[in-house]
């Protein structure tokens, strides 16, 4: 049982840096194929999920807060504010051709992507709306759990507030999908 508890946080610790190695199909696996309690199992794999998330969100914190990335994002912005004025300075605009013309057809599903980053940034940024955001993250997967943590990671939210709403979020999760093998079974 500890063996399966200690693979089980492992394989969500992973999954939590890596989102094409799930811990879900893992979790069916053990569950169906043991006798192992469904709940000690999700337990398991949310505290390595949180781990994993936890860990996440404070080097996209600690990124966000370093000196370098602060001069790196000002040189961006002072290359970007060149180039607009540059371009302010030609009276006729160029027809978009090459590359130019690939990040012109790019350049409206980021908008809304850049849109929708920036509303759940607002929106965590609450702190009456943080931590439902979250547990709602943590329990359905949508938004993704690694996009909110490193939103969540730009605002506010305190760090025993996130690890709260991901754990509880994850266990409902995990428990869950640790109970459904035995739902399915019990059935036939």
């Amino acid at each position: 049982m500890i063996a399966a508890c200690l693979t089980a946080a492992l394989t969500a610790l992973i999954s939590a840096f890596f989102p094409v190695t799930p811990v879900e199909p893992y979790l069916v696996a053990l569950a169906a194929a043991t006798d192992y309690s469904p709940i000690a199992l999700g337990v398991a794999a949310a505290v390595g999920q949180t781990i994993g998330k936890t860990t996440l969100f404070l080097g996209v914190r600690g990124a966000l807060h370093s000196a370098r990335l602060q001069r790196w994002v000002e040189a961006v912005e002072r290359r970007r504010e060149s180039r607009r004025c540059a371009r302010a300075a030609t009276a006729s605009e160029p027809v978009p051709t090459g590359s130019t013309a690939v990040r012109e057809r790019l350049r409206a599903p980021l908008a809304a992507l850049i849109a929708l980053g920036r509303k759940l940034l607002r929106l965590l940024d609450r702190p009456s709306l943080a931590a439902p955001i979250l547990l709602l993250s943590a329990t359905t997967g949508l938004p993704p759990l690694m996009a909110t943590s490193i939103c969540a990671a730009g605002t506010r939210i305190n760090l025993p507030l996130f690890v709260a709403a991901c754990l509880v979020g994850r266990s409902i999760r995990f428990i869950a999908i640790a109970y459904a093998p035995q739902l399915v079974l019990g059935l036939g």
